[in-house]
C-alpha cells in the first residue's frame, strides 16, 4: 500500500528483509515481533523515534550510549543531522507521523507527551549544539552500494578531503523544518524554538566580552526554518508566544548589538510566520509593533515593513494608518519616507475622512526648510543628511500622489479650503509632487492660479518654500516645477504670471547645476520666441524674469554662459513692447559685460575707469551695438525706437558700472588720491564714451533737411506733411527721463544733460518779456495794440502775431492765454510761433520736443530723483502760452481755411499736453511732508499752499484747453496726433449731390409710348428726389460720428495724467469744508453748489476711479502696466531695493507681492493727501444739498450737477469696494481700515504708520455702515427723476454689503452685521421700486429687475415678500386700464416691467421652497408649519399660472417660458424634498398631504398646457425646455405613486385622461388639433400604451393624468 502512514520504518524494513529472504515465521511469531517492539517502545522519546526512522544522528553508539554522535565523525559546520542512506526527508516526515500515531494509539505514548517533552527539553538544554544541528541541512553519505537510493534533490557536498568510496549528499530541508510538517509536533516545536531566542539573546548579552558561545547563526537559522510554513496548528498560541519574545527581546535590545539583530530579524520575519492569523491576533500583533515602535523609535522602520507585509481588515488597516498619522508628527526626520510610503501604500482608499485625517497631517510635514538643526536630526541614523532625508520624502510622495488618486484629490481639496494667509512651505512640495504624475498636473495648475488670484500663494511662500533646496528638489524640477512655471507664465491671469515670474527666479537660484539652469533660460526665451499668438503679458513677464536674476548677486555672471540663448531674442525686437525692449538690451549688456557683478574687480579699477573705457564690455555685446546701430541709421520710427532704447540702456548700464565701484570704494574707505585719474571726472573715458553715444543718437532723430523752408505752403502740403511721422527726438527724451528717473545714472552725465537740454528747452520753447519799470511805457507801442504792457515779447515774430502784423500765409492773430492770476511771470511758451513757422521741421517735429523736454528737466531737478528740487523751474507753472486768440477756436473757426484749421488745432493739442505735463511734474511739489522752500540765484522759490494753488489754476486751464481742442477737432478734418495717420473722411461728405429738379408733368398729346417713357421718368425723378431727402438726414449722422471719432483720437492721444494728481482733491483750495478738519458738518449750510459739483472735481473724481480701477481691479491678459507706455511705472532702469550682494534666501520679505507695491503706495499717498476724506465731505455735501434744508432751491440744472458728482463718488467707492486686493491680505486690510475712516468719519489723520494694527471685522463693519447710511441717504433723502443714478447708489450699497462679507469673520456679531447690511439694502430696493419715475424711464431687467432680486433676497421675511408681490402687485396688474399699470403700491410694476417682476418671483418660489427644507425636518413639531408654508407656496405658484391664464395680454412667450422653468424646478425641488418628507409624516398627516399633491397636480396641468401652445406655435425657447419639462412631470407622478404604494393608499388615485386645451384652458377644436395629431401620429401610438400603464401620456391632445379621488384607503 501507498499509505503513508503505513509506510515501513527501516527497522521493520530488516525484518521483512529477512523475512523475504525465506526465514518466513507463523503468525504468532510476528505478534510476538510487535510485542517485543511495543515493549522495545515503552521508554522511548523524541531521540530513540527519529533513530527508528532513519536518523543515525540519534541511533544508540556501540561504545558508549550518548546519542548525538554523528557515526562518520563529520566536521563540517554548515551541514546538520545524518540520515541513513536509505531515507529521504518526505519518507523521514512519513515515517515520524506514523511512529508518533502508532505510539499514541497503541497507549504506548499517549498523545506523544513523552516524546514532547523530550523535545522541548532536547531544544532547551541543546546538548552538543544540537539545536544547530537540527537547524541545518540533513544530508546522507553514498557510497558505491547505494548510490542509487537519492533523490534528485540531493546535493553532494564539496570537500577536499573525502574517502574514495563515501561522498555526502546535503538535502534542502533540515531536521526541524521536517518536525515542523509533523502536526503533532509543530505547536511544541514552534514554542520551543520561539522561546529558545530571549534565551540565546540572554547568552549573547552574558558572554558578550569573553567568546564563550561558538556559534551565533542559531537565531537567524531558527527564523529560516519557522518562515513560510503551509500551515500552523495553533495560531493562537504561536502569536501569543512571539509576542511574548518580541517584548522579551525589545526589554534588552538597548543594551546588546546581538539581541538587537535578533529583535530586528524576528520582527521582519513576523509576517512570514504570523501571516494566516485571525483578527484578534493581528491586533495583538498591531498592538505589539505599536509598543516597540513607541519605546524605540529606530524599530520604525521594520515595524512599518512588518504591518504592511500583513494581511489586515479594512478596520486594521486605517488603525494602522491612523498610528502612522499619530507618529508622523514626533518622529525623526530619517523616518519620515518610510512613515509616508507606508502611509500612502497601506492606507484605506475608500475612506474619505481617513484621507482627509492623512492630508492634513502630511501638510504639517517639516517641508520646505532650507537649513537643519542638528536637534531635528538623528545621527545615529544613517540617513542624517537633512537634503537627502527629503529627496526621499519627494520620491515617496511622487510616487504616493501617482498612484493614490483619493489623496490627491483629498490634498486639492484641503488647499483649495484653506484660508488665505494660512498657506505653509509644505503645501507648495506636496502640490509640486502631485504634479509629477501627468494626470494631475493640469488640475495642480488650476489649483496655482486660483490660489494665486486670491492671494493664498505669494512669491514670500514660494521663496520661503524653494530657496535653499536644490538638492532635495532635484527630481521635481523637471517633472513638475519647471512645468509648474511655464504654466503660471502663460495664465491669463496677471497674479499667476507674477507668480511664475517668481518661481522661475526661484528655480534659477535655487538649482545651480548647468543643465538645470539651462532648461530655466530655454523656456523663458520660448515665452518670448513663442511667435505668433504670443501674449504681450507672458513676453513680458519673461522678461521681467530675466531682470530679477540680473539683480541678483551673480546673476550676471550666470547668465553669461547663456548668451548666444539671450541673443536670439534679437530677432523679435520689433514685436516687443518699448518696456519689454529694455528690459532686453540692458539684460544682454549685463550678461555680455567682463565685469563680474561686485564692482570690486582689480581689473575694472584700474582699465574700466582709466585708460581702457570700454573693457568692461565683453565681445558678446558687439552683436548688440551692430543691432543698434543699424535700427538708429533706419528712417522709421519703429526702427529707431530700438535703437534709441539700445543707446540708452548702453549708458545706463556702463553708468550702473559706475556707481557700483564708487559704492564699493566708499565702502572700502579708499583713499580718493589713490585712484585712477579721472575717476569721478566728467572727462572720464567712461563719461566721454556714454556721452558720445548719447548725443549720436539724438543727432540721428532730427528730421533730414531741419533746415529747410517752405517756399510754397499750400493746404495740400500741409495736409500730407502733418505730425503723423511722429518724432525720433521726442522718444529719445521720453527715454533718457525714464534713465534719470531710474537713479542709475552718475552726476556727471546728469549734469551733462542738465546743461545740454535746459538751454535747448531756453532758446526753442521759453520767450522772454520785456523788463518794464513801474510806469514805464512798452517800446513796442503795447498800449496803442491793446496788450498788457507787462506781456510784451522781445522776440519780434511773437510781437507781430500778438499785434496781428506778421506777413506769413498761416497768420493767425496771436493772444497770451491762461495766465496764473496774480502773478507777474517773465516767461512765456511759444506755442503758436513754432506752428506758424515755414520751416517744416519745427512745425511739424520740434513742438513734439516740448513735454518730453520739459519732463527731462523736470526730472533732472526733481529730489526724488536726486536733483535740487523743482523751485529752479517753478516759472514754467505760471508762465501764459502764446496761442491763437480765442475767437479762432470759436465760430469763426469753420471759417478759417485747412491750414489755419490745423494750426489752432494743433496748437490746442500741444497747449493741452504742455498743461497736463506741467500737472503732473508739479504735482509732487505740492505735498507739504516732503516739499521744502529752496530760494536759487535763478529762480524764485515757492511754497506747499502756492503750489496747490497753481496747480489748481492750472486744471481750471486745462479743462478750457480740452473743451477747445474737443470742439476744433472736430471740425479740422486734416489733423492727426502724432504718431498717427490723417483719418480719411467718409465719401458720403464729400459726394455732389445735384440741384432739386422740377418734376414736368405728362403732355396729354403724346403717343402712348410717350406717355409710357414719360411715366418712367418721372417716377425715376419721384425717386431720386426722395432718396436725396433721405441722404441728408444720413450725411448729418455720418459727418456726426466722424467727428465724435476725430474729437476722441485727439483726446485718446493726450500725455495721461499721473495718478498722483488725485491728490489735488485733497486741496485746500478745492476743499468744500474749508478749516472743517473732517468735523464739519455745521459748515454744510454755508456751502455752495460749484464748490462740490465742478468741473475740476468731475475731472479728478473720473481720473481718480480709472486711477483705483488699474491698481485694484483684477484684469487678465495684460502687460505688467500701471500706466501707459509714456509713463510707466515698471522702469527696468530703476535701482532694486536689495543690494548688489544679497540673497534671496536671507532676503527680508515684505509683506505683499512686488506688483501691489505701487498699489499700496499710491493708496498711501492719497491717504496723506486727505482724498478720501475729502471724498466724505462731497458726500456729506452732495447729501445736505439734495435731501437737506435748502435742497428745495435747486433747480434742474443743480440737481444734474449734484447727480453727476454723486455718480462719480459711487464710481470711486464701487471701485474700492469690489476690490479683492484689499480683503486677501493683512496689508490690503490695513489700507482699507484707513480707507474707510477717512470715508466714513473724514478723518484726515488716517495714515499708515507703525501704530496702526490689524482692524477687526466688527470696527470695519461699522465703518462701512456710515458709509451706507451716506450713500442711501444720497439716493433716496429726496426724489430723483434718473433711475440709473439711483442704481449706481444701489450697486454701491451691493458692493459694500459683499466687502463686508469678505472681512467679516464667523462669529456671531460679524454674522448679525452681515444680516443688517441685507436688510439695508432690502429696504433701499423696496423704497425706489415704490418711486413714480417718469414714462420716459426705461424699466427691465438691468434696473427693475435687479432691484426685485435685491428686495426679495436680502428681505427679513422672504415670504411675506413674496405674498406681497403676488397678491398686491402682480394679481392687480390686470384692473389697471388695459392691463398697462401702473400698480398704486408698486409704481415700477407696469406692463412694460411685468417680466421683471414676474420672472423675478417665479425664481424666487422654488428658492424660498428650497430654503423651507433647510431645518430639521423628521422634528415632528416643525411638520405642521412645514406644510402650511408649503400650501402657501403652491398657491402662489398657482395665482402666477391663473394670471397668464386669466389674461391672455401678459401670456407673452417670454412669460412662458419662465412658467416652464421655474415650474419645472419647482416640480422638482417638490420631488426631490416634499416627497421624503411626507414619508417621514404620513401617518400623522395624511390628509394634508393629499391635499398639497392635488394643488401640486393643477400647475402640473398648466405645465402640459404650456408644451402643446408650444408645440402647436413652433415656439423654438420653449422646444428646448420641453424634455426637462416632461421628465420632470413623469417623475413627479412615479414618486408620488411610490409614495402611495408604500404607504397602501393607491386607490386615493385614478387615472383619466385630458382633453386638448388651450393656455385659457378653453377645448381646443378638432381643426386646430389636426395637424399635431398628423404630424406626432407615431406618438400617439406610444401615448396610449403608456397610458394604459398608469404613465403620462407624451401627446399634446391627450394626456394621461393621475389624480386623488375623493375616497382614501
Amino acid at each position: 500500500m501507498n499509505n503513508t502512514n503505513s509506510r515501513k520504518r527501516p527497522l521493520e524494513s530488516a525484518v521483512d528483509g529477512k523475512e523475504n529472504n525465506g526465514v518466513i515465521g507463523s503468525r504468532a511469531s510476528q505478534a510476538q515481533d510487535l510485542k517485543r517492539r511495543q515493549i522495545q517502545q515503552i521508554n522511548w522519546g523524541l531521540k530513540e523515534a527519529l533513530a527508528e526512522c532513519g536518523l543515525v544522528e540519534f541511533a544508540p553508539s556501540d561504545n558508549s550510549g550518548d546519542s548525538g554522535n554523528n557515526s562518520n565523525n563529520n566536521n563540517n559546520n554548515m551541514i546538520g543531522c545524518q540520515m541513513d542512506a536509505a531515507t529521504s526527508p518526505s519518507t523521514l516526515r512519513s515515517s515520524i507521523n506514523a511512529l508518533l500515531e502508532e505510539m499514541s494509539r497503541n497507549g504506548i505514548d499517549p498523545n506523544n507527551e513523552r516524546v514532547l517533552a523530550d523535545l522541548t527539553e532536547m531544544i532547551a538544554n541543546n546538548n552538543n549544539n544540537i539545536l544547530r544541528k537540527m537547524l541545518l541541512p540533513l544530508y546522507r553519505v553514498r557510497n558505491c552500494n547505494n548510490q542509487n537510493l537519492f533523490s534528485q534533490f540531493s546535493q553532494p557536498e564539496e570537500e577536499e578531503e573525502k574517502d574514495s568510496d563515501n561522498e555526502i549528499i546535503v538535502e534542502s530541508s533540515s531536521l526541524v523544518k521536517i518536525l515542523l510538517r509533523v502536526d503533532a509536533l509543530q505547536p511544541t516545536l514552534l514554542t520551543a524554538l520561539i522561546q529558545k531566542l530571549p534565551e540565546l539573546a540572554s547568552a549573547y548579552d552574558d558572554d558578550n566580552n569573553n567568546g564563550c558561545i561558538s556559534h551565533d547563526d542559531v537565531p537567524r537559522l531558527i527564523f529560516q526554518n519557522i518562515r513560510w510554513l503551509d500551515h500552523i496548528m495553533d495560531t493562537s498560541a504561536l502569536t501569543m508566544t512571539f509576542v511574548e519574545c518580541l517584548t522579551v527581546l525589545a526589554s534588552s535590545s538597548s543594551s546588546c548589538e546581538k539581541t538587537r539583530q535578533i529583535l530586528l530579524d524576528a520582527v521582519a520575519t513576523l509576517p512570514d510566520i504570523l501571516n494566516t492569523n485571525g483578527e484578534e491576533e493581528q491586533s495583538s500583533i498591531l498592538s505589539t509593533l505599536q509598543q516597540l515602535r513607541m519605546e524605540d523609535p529606530s524599530l520604525l522602520i521594520p515595524c512599518l515593513d512588518a504591518v504592511g507585509s500583513l494581511a489586515l481588515t479594512e478596520l486594521q488597516l486605517e488603525d494602522a494608518t491612523r498610528d502612522a498619522l499619530e507618529a508622523l508628527a514626533n518622529v525623526e526626520r530619517w523616518g519620515l519616507p518610510a512613515l509616508t510610503t507606508f502611509i500612502f501604500q497601506q492606507g484605506s482608499s475608500n475612506n474619505s475622512d481617513l484621507a482627509k485625517e492623512v492630508i492634513d497631517e502630511i501638510r504639517k510635514l517639516p517641508l520646505g526648510k532650507s537649513s537643519y538643526d542638528s536637534d531635528d536630526m538623528d545621527t545615529s541614523s544613517p540617513n542624517n543628511n537633512g537634503s537627502n532625508t527629503e529627496s526621499l520624502m519627494i520620491e515617496s510622495l511622487s510616487r504616493g500622489f501617482a498612484h493614490r488618486s483619493d489623496l490627491a484629490s483629498q490634498l486639492l481639496k484641503s488647499i483649495k479650503e484653506t484660508a488665505t494667509g494660512e498657506h505653509l512651505p509644505a503645501d507648495i512640495w506636496l502640490l509640486a509632487c502631485a504634479a509629477s504624475a501627468n494626470h494631475h498636473r493640469s488640475k495642480v495648475k488650476s489649483i496655482f492660479r486660483t490660489k494665486a488670484n486670491s492671494g493664498g500663494f505669494t512669491s514670500q511662500l514660494l521663496r520661503q518654500s524653494l530657496s535653499g533646496n536644490g538638492t532635495a528638489l532635484t527630481t521635481l524640477f523637471n517633472t513638475s516645477l519647471l512645468e509648474m512655471a511655464d504654466g503660471l507664465l502663460r495664465s491669463p491671469d496677471n497674479a499667476a504670471i507674477e507668480l511664475g515670474v517668481t518661481l522661475y527666479e526661484v528655480l534659477f537660484e535655487t538649482f545651480e547645476e548647468p543643465i538645470q539652469r539651462t532648461d530655466v533660460v530655454h523656456s523663458l526665451v520660448s515665452h518670448v520666441c513663442s511667435g505668433v499668438g504670443v501674449k504681450d503679458a507672458e513676453v513680458d513677464a519673461a522678461m521681467r524674469a530675466f531682470t530679477h536674476i540680473i539683480d541678483k548677486g551673480d546673476g550676471a555672471r550666470a547668465l553669461r554662459t547663456f548668451t548666444p540663448f539671450l541673443s536670439s531674442m534679437l530677432d523679435h525686437l520689433h514685436q516687443m513692447s518699448t518696456s519689454q525692449v529694455r528690459r532686453l538690451f540692458l539684460l544682454l549688456f549685463a550678461a555680455g559685460s567682463d565685469d563680474d557683478g561686485c564692482g570690486h574687480d582689480d581689473e575694472m579699477i584700474s582699465g574700466g575707469l582709466g585708460v581702457g573705457g570700454s573693457s568692461t564690455m565683453g565681445s558678446a555685446c558687439d552683436d548688440v551695438q551692430i543691432v543698434i546701430e543699424k535700427n538708429l541709421s533706419h528712417v522709421q520710427l519703429s526702427n529707431k525706437r530700438i535703437g534709441i532704447i539700445g543707446t540708452v540702456a548702453y549708458a545706463v548700464t556702463r553708468s550702473a558700472q559706475l556707481l557700483k565701484q564708487q559704492e564699493f570704494i566708499e565702502a572700502e574707505e579708499t583713499d580718493t588720491t589713490c585712484l585712477p585719474a579721472g575717476t569721478a571726472s566728467a572727462s572720464s573715458p567712461i563719461i566721454k564714451d556714454i556721452t558720445e553715444k548719447i548725443e549720436k543718437a539724438y543727432s540721428k532723430c532730427q528730421p533730414v533737411g531741419s533746415t529747410l523752408v517752405d517756399t510754397n505752403l499750400t493746404d495740400g502740403n500741409v495736409v500730407t506733411s502733418s505730425h503723423s511721422s511722429g518724432s525720433a527726438a521726442a522718444f529719445m527724451l521720453d527715454e533718457l527721463c525714464h534713465a534719470v528717473q531710474g537713479g542709475r545714472l552718475v552726476q556727471e552725465i546728469r549734469d551733462w544733460l542738465d546743461e545740454k537740454f535746459c538751454q535747448e528747452f531756453e532758446d526753442t520753447f521759453v520767450g522772454d518779456f520785456e523788463e518794464m519799470e513801474e510806469g514805464q511805457k512798452g517800446l513796442k507801442g503795447a498800449k496803442d495794440d491793446g496788450l498788457d504792457p507787462h506781456q510784451i515779447p522781445c522776440d519780434q515774430h511773437d510781437m507781430a502775431l500778438l499785434n496781428g502784423t506778421a506777413t506769413n500765409c498761416i497768420q493767425l492773430p496771436g493772444e497770451m492765454r491762461f495766465r496764473v492770476e496774480g502773478n507777474d511771470s517773465h516767461v512765456y511758451v511759444k506755442i503758436l510761433p513754432l506752428l506758424t513757422s515755414l520751416n517744416r521741421s519745427k512745425r511739424e517735429m520740434l513742438i513734439q520736443q516740448l513735454c518730453p523736454m520739459f519732463r527731462l528737466m523736470a526730472s533732472l531737478s526733481d529730489e526724488r530723483y536726486g536733483g535740487r528740487g523743482l523751485s529752479e523751474i517753478d516759472a514754467m507753472l505760471e508762465s501764459p502760452f502764446l496761442m491763437p486768440s480765442a475767437e479762432s477756436s470759436g465760430m469763426e473757426f469753420e471759417e478759417l481755411s485747412a491750414i489755419q484749421q490745423w494750426v489752432v488745432t494743433s496748437t490746442y493739442f500741444f497747449a493741452t499736453c504742455w498743461v497736463r505735463e506741467l500737472i503732473n511734474n508739479f504735482i509732487f511739489a505740492t505735498d507739504p511732508s516732503t516739499s521744502e522752500v529752496i530760494v536759487t540765484s535763478s529762480s524764485q522759490g515757492f511754497e506747499c499752499n502756492e503750489a496747490q494753488k497753481k496747480v489748481v489754476d492750472r486744471l481750471k486751464a486745462l479743462l478750457d484747453l480740452e473743451e477747445e481742442l474737443r470742439f476744433t477737432s472736430s471740425k479740422c478734418f486734416v489733423f492727426s496726433p502724432p504718431g498717427l495717420e490723417t483719418l480719411a473722411a467718409p465719401k458720403e461728405l464729400y459726394e455732389v449731390h445735384s440741384p432739386n429738379i422740377e418734376i414736368p408733368d405728362v403732355d396729354p398729346h403724346a403717343s402712348k409710348a410717350e406717355k409710357k417713357a414719360a411715366t418712367e421718368q418721372k417716377k425715376k425723378m419721384i425717386k431720386r428726389a426722395k432718396e436725396k431727402e433721405k441722404s441728408k438726414t444720413k450725411i448729418l449722422k455720418v459727418k456726426k460720428k466722424h467727428e465724435e471719432l476725430l474729437s476722441s483720437r485727439a483726446l485718446g492721444a493726450l500725455r495721461p495724467l499721473d495718478p498722483q494728481v488725485c491728490c489735488a482733491i485733497g486741496f485746500d483750495e478745492l476743499g468744500v469744508m474749508k478749516g472743517s478738519n473732517g468735523e464739519g458738518s455745521q459748515c454744510l449750510s454755508q456751502v455752495e453748489v460749484p464748490a462740490c459739483s465742478g468741473p475740476v472735481i468731475t475731472l479728478l473724481l473720473n481720473l481718480l476711479d480709472k486711477s483705483l480701477s488699474d491698481i485694484l481691479s483684477a484684469k487678465k491678459s495684460l502687460p505688467f502696466k500701471s500706466g501707459n507706455e509714456e509713463r510707466n511705472d515698471d522702469n527696468p532702469y530703476q535701482v532694486t531695493s536689495q543690494s548688489v550682494s544679497s540673497n534671496a534666501s536671507v532676503d527680508a520679505f515684505v509683506s505683499h507681492e512686488d506688483s501691489q507695491k505701487h498699489c499700496f503706495q499710491l493708496l498711501e499717498s492719497y491717504l496723506k493727501s486727505g482724498v478720501f476724506a475729502s471724498l466724505h465731505e462731497h458726500m456729506a455735501v452732495v447729501a445736505e444739498l439734495r435731501c437737506g434744508q435748502n435742497s428745495s432751491d435747486n433747480d434742474t440744472d443743480t440737481e444734474k450737477k449734484l447727480v453727476a458728482t454723486a455718480r462719480c463718488l459711487f464710481s470711486c467707492l464701487r471701485t474700492i469696494f469690489e476690490s479683492e486686493l484689499l480683503t486677501r491680505s493683512p496689508s490690503g486690510k490695513i489700507y482699507l481700515y484707513l480707507l474707510l475712516k477717512q470715508l466714513a468719519r473724514g478723518d484726515r489723520g488716517a495714515i499708515r504708520d507703525g501704530s496702526v494694527r490689524r482692524p477687526s471685522s466688527a470696527h470695519m463693519n461699522k465703518l462701512l455702515t456710515l458709509v451706507v447710511d451716506n450713500v442711501s441717504e444720497i439716493i433716496t433723502g429726496a426724489y430723483t427723476s434718473d433711475l440709473e443714478f439711483a442704481m449706481d447708489g444701489v450697486k454701491t450699497i451691493q458692493s459694500i454689503f459683499e466687502c463686508s462679507q469678505r472681512v467679516s469673520d464667523s462669529s456671531f456679531e460679524a454674522e448679525a452685521e452681515i444680516i443688517d447690511f441685507g436688510t439695508r439694502l432690502s429696504k433701499v430696493s423696496e423704497k425706489l421700486l415704490k418711486e413714480h419715475w417718469p414714462d420716459d424711464t426705461k424699466m427691465n431687467k438691468s434696473n427693475v429687475g435687479k432691484l426685485l432680486a435685491l428686495f426679495l433676497e436680502h428681505a427679513p421675511n422672504r415670504m411675506e415678500s413674496l405674498t406681497l408681490l403676488v397678491n398686491e402687485v402682480l394679481l392687480e396688474l390686470p384692473h389697471t386700464e388695459k392691463c398697462k399699470g401702473p400698480v398704486t403700491t408698486f409704481p415700477t410694476c407696469t406692463s412694460q416691467s411685468f417680466g421683471s417682476y414676474y420672472s423675478v418671483v417665479m425664481g424666487y418660489l422654488w428658492k424660498e421652497l428650497v430654503k423651507l427644507f433647510g431645518c430639521d425636518t423628521k422634528n415632528p413639531a416643525v411638520a405642521k408649519t412645514l406644510m402650511d408654508t408649503m400650501a402657501e407656496l403652491i398657491d402662489l405658484l398657482q395665482s402666477l399660472f391663473n394670471l397668464t391664464k386669466k389674461n391672455e395680454c401678459l401670456a407673452k412667450k417670454a412669460i412662458l417660458l419662465q412658467q416652464l422653468k421655474c415650474g419645472s424646478k419647482f416640480i422638482e425641488v417638490f420631488v426631490s424634498k416634499a416627497l421624503p418628507f411626507f414619508q417621514v409624516h404620513f401617518e400623522q398627516h395624511q390628509d394634508a398631504i393629499f391635499e398639497l399633491i392635488r394643488r401640486m397636480q393643477k400647475n402640473c396641468r398648466q405645465m402640459y398646457a404650456i408644451i402643446a401652445h408650444g408645440k402647436r406655435e413652433k415656439d423654438v425657447n420653449l422646444a428646448k425646455e420641453t424634455p426637462r419639462a416632461k421628465k420632470v412631470l413623469e417623475i413627479f407622478i412615479h414618486k408620488v405613486k411610490s409614495l402611495l404604494k408604500k404607504n397602501r393608499c393607491m386607490t386615493a388615485m385614478w387615472t383619466k385622461t385630458l382633453k386638448a386645451t388651450d393656455l385659457d384652458g378653453s377645448a381646443l377644436s378638432e381643426e386646430g388639433t389636426s395637424q399635431s395629431e398628423s404630424e406626432d401620429s407615431g406618438e400617439e401610438e406610444e401615448a396610449s400604451v403608456k397610458e394604459e400603464n398608469n404613465v403620462d401620456d407624451d401627446d399634446d391632445e391627450s394626456e394621461s393624468e393621475n389624480e386623488f379621488s375623493d375616497e382614501d384607503d
